[in-house]
């Protein structure tokens, strides 16, 4: 190989190195050991099907912390929950589409994406117990702790009577919900029933959180309140009724 042959290849080697250098991933030594400590590779493929919705409650990787035994990684790289697949997927940029590297699921490993701590926990659900999963961290007191759990649920499409045309095209459905855990507990699912109109509500413990701090905001009307007393319901005060809320105005038109 002559002089001018092997110049050549040092230009190609050079101008290629730099282009690299240019993309690659603008994180810091820590933040690339942790990397490559902390990533795992999916085995989720994607799916092929127009699908209504999408399997993300937000669509775009964040720029995240990682929390590893109580210490904070703060920029680790960029993360975004996939509420289908119940992972974790990261990127070493924002603009892309789809990653195959997930966190690693541990419970000492805590992922804060868009100021939403992620904590990948062992709970019971209604009728399966011992699941593992990741939740939001809403509030961590002494004596007990409050989780969202957010989830995509695939649903197969829906044919018309004739069987020929899609009624309803495949599609994501979102559901949330929500667990508690006490001192030493596992988080325990909380049922809520749906309020229909006409429901009496009881709020213990609500403190003055009642008829003394609520308002007519937006035009609200203030419900009824009653008294539980020798285990009877007794009505102590009135609904508000349109008249009671302009009770006072004074018309200047």
């Amino acid at each position: 190989m002559n002089f001018k042959k092997i110049l050549f290849t040092l230009s190609i080697l050079y101008v290629n190195t730099l282009y690299q250098q240019d993309i690659a991933p603008r994180l810091d030594l820590s933040a690339q050991q942790a990397w490559e400590y902390f990533d795992n590779r999916s085995t989720v493929k994607p799916q092929i099907v127009k699908v209504q919705g999408t399997q993300y409650y937000e669509d775009e990787f964040k720029l995240s912390d990682l929390k590893y035994f109580g210490n904070i990684m703060e920029s680790i790289g960029y993360m975004r929950y996939d509420a289908y697949n119940d992972v974790i997927e990261m990127a070493s940029t924002p603009d892309v589409e789809r990653s195959e590297i997930t966190l690693l699921k541990n419970s000492d490993i805590i992922a804060t994406i868009n100021k939403k701590e992620y904590v990948f926990l062992e709970y019971d659900e209604e009728n399966i117990k011992n699941k593992k999963g990741y939740m939001i961290r809403l509030y961590n007191g002494n004596n007990y702790s409050l989780y969202q759990k957010k989830i995509k649920i695939f649903k197969e499409a829906k044919k018309t009577k004739a069987g020929i045309t899609e009624s309803q095209p495949p599609r994501y459905a979102s559901k949330t919900d929500f667990y508690i855990q006490t001192t030493d507990q596992k988080p325990q699912l909380i049922k809520i029933s749906k309020v229909r109109k006409g429901d009496i509500l009881c709020f213990k413990n609500a403190g003055a959180y009642c008829f003394s701090m609520s308002s007519n905001y937006n035009s609200r009307l203030k419900p009824a309140e009653v008294c539980i007393y020798n285990n009877k319901i007794l009505k102590i005060r009135e609904a508000q009724s349109l008249d009671d809320l302009l009770l006072g105005q004074i018309d200047i038109f």
